[in-house]
C-alpha cells in the first residue's frame, strides 16, 4: 500500500497498525479529532506526505522520515520545542504548515535556512497573543522556487525583505500573506512587479507607528499583472487605484479609516473616488471602516459613496461593509 486517506472519517486515534506498512507514501489523517499519532509512524521510512490536523501531536523521531516532502501541520509549544531541531533534517520539504501555541522561538530562522527546497510555507497562531511576542523574519531569505508564503498571522518583517524586491529572486511567488513593520510607496511599486503573483495579503503598522495621511496609490501601468485577490490591512488611509494597474483582480478587501478616506476626498476635485472603475475584473469588494472620530454622517457619506461606485462600475462587483459605529452613534 503505497496510499492512505482517513480524512473526515471521525475517528480519534490513528490506529497502531499504520506503521506496519512499510512502503506507505501518504497518509491522510486531516478531519479527526485526533490528539496524538501512532509512535511508531516514524518508521514509515518512505512517507512522502504526512498531513493532519493541527492539534495532533507528532511523536519524538519524526527527523527520521528523511523523505518527507508535504507536511501539515506541525504543533510546537513549550513541550515540543524539540521538534524545530528534527524538522532542520527534513531537508526534502516542498511544503511546511506549522501553528504556535507559545511566544517566539529564536530557532524558527535557523530552521527556514536548512529548508533549501521549501516551496509552500505556512506558519500560524492558535492564541491571540502569541503575536505580540512574535519575532521577525528579516535574517531569512526565501529559497528561488518559493510559490507560497503565509506568515501574517504570526511575525512581522520590519521593512520589506531585500530578496522580496528581485522579482527575478522569487520568479514563481504566486501567493503572498505577510506583515510589514513600515511599507512605503516604492515597496508596493516593487511588490507590483512579481511575475507570478495571484494572492496578496499585505498587513502593515502604520496606526502602531503614527503615521497619518498615508494614501497607498496604485498605479503604475501593468503594476501586479497576475493579481486576482488582494488584501490590504492597517493602512490608515485607503488604496486608490490607478487605471492599467491589477487588470485581473477579482476580490479587493481592505480596512482604513473613515476620517483619512474624507481628508483624501477634500484633497480632491470629483469627492472620494479610489478608483475601483480602474480595475476591469472586479467582482468582489470587502471594506472594514474604522469609524473612529468619524460623525455619523461622515460614515454614512462614505458607505454611500462605496456604493455608488460599485454601482457605476461596468461589472456591478458585490460589496459588503463592516464597522458601521461611529463615536456619535
Amino acid at each position: 500500500m503505497r496510499y492512505l486517506g482517513l480524512r473526515d472519517t471521525d475517528i480519534r486515534e490513528a490506529p497502531e497498525e499504520i506503521g506496519n506498512i512499510q512502503f506507505l507514501q501518504t497518509l491522510d489523517l486531516r478531519a479527526n479529532p485526533i490528539c496524538d499519532l501512532p509512535l511508531n509512524i516514524v518508521k514509515l521510512r518512505h512517507l512522502t506526505s504526512l498531513c493532519f490536523d493541527g492539534f495532533a501531536r507528532e511523536p519524538d523521531g519524526i527527523g527520521s522520515l528523511t523523505r518527507l516532502e508535504h507536511l501539515a501541520y506541525v504543533l510546537i509549544d513549550c513541550a515540543s520545542v524539540c521538534i524545530l531541531e528534527e524538522l532542520g533534517i527534513l531537508t526534502e520539504l516542498r511544503v511546511l504548515c506549522s501553528i504556535f501555541c507559545d511566544g517566539w522561538n529564536d530557532k524558527l530562522v535557523g530552521l527556514l535556512h536548512k529548508l533549501q527546497k521549501i516551496q509552500r510555507l505556512s506558519i500560524d497562531v492558535c492564541m491571540n497573543n502569541v503575536r505580540k511576542n512574535m519575532g521577525g523574519l528579516d535574517a531569512w531569505v526565501a529559497p528561488r522556487h518559493l510559490v507560497a508564503l503565509d506568515t501574517e498571522k504570526i511575525c512581522w518583517f520590519s521593512s520589506l525583505p531585500a530578496w522580496m524586491t528581485n522579482p527575478s529572486h522569487v520568479p514563481n511567488l504566486r501567493s503572498l500573506s505577510i506583515a510589514v513593520r513600515e511599507i512605503r510607496q516604492a515597496d508596493v511599486e516593487t511588490l507590483g512587479r512579481l511575475p507570478a503573483l495571484r494572492d496578496l495579503q499585505l498587513q502593515v503598522d502604520h496606526e502602531e507607528l503614527g503615521i497619518r495621511g498615508v494614501v497607498l496609490v496604485i498605479g503604475s501601468a501593468g503594476s501586479f499583472a497576475c493579481l486576482v485577490c488582494c488584501g490590504l490591512w492597517g493602512f490608515v488611509g485607503p488604496a486608490v487605484f490607478r487605471r492599467g494597474a491589477m487588470p485581473r483582480l477579482r476580490t479587493l478587501r481592505s480596512r482604513f479609516s473613515v476620517r483619512e478616506a474624507i481628508a483624501v476626498a477634500g484633497a480632491g476635485d470629483d469627492g472620494l473616488d479610489l478608483g475601483l472603475g480602474s480595475l476591469p475584473s472586479l467582482q468582489e469588494v470587502n471594506v472594514s471602516l474604522d469609524c473612529e472620530g468619524a460623525s455619523e454622517e461622515e460614515v454614512n457619506e462614505l458607505k454611500a459613496a462605496l456604493r455608488r461606485a460599485t454601482k457605476i462600475h461596468p461589472n456591478h462587483p458585490s460589496i459588503s461593509i463592516d464597522g458601521g459605529t461611529c463615536d456619535a452613534c
